[in-house]
């Protein structure tokens, strides 16, 4: 009988995950910085980038994929 070792889920870069939050978006969207940090974050509890990176990705993807941004981080 093979023995199967515990599989541990490969953890997502921050990179994939924000694409993966843009994906539904189409061109043209406008998308929140603020809700697009919040759900990378939320689907990555252990990412160690600072939302000034995450900010970076959000905005070199968005760009790529004609997406509009609401600068809204700082709004309470």
């Amino acid at each position: 009988m093979d023995v199967q070792a515990p599989v541990r889920p490969v953890q997502q870069t921050a990179k994939e995950l924000v694409r993966e939050v843009l994906l539904g978006s189409q061109p043209g969207n406008i998308i929140s910085l603020k809700a697009t940090i919040a759900a990378v974050r939320e689907r990555g509890h252990d990412l160690r980038e600072t939302d000034c990176q995450l900010v970076g990705m959000i905005v070199n993807s968005a760009s790529l994929w004609g997406l509009f941004i609401a600068f809204d981080v700082r709004e309470a």
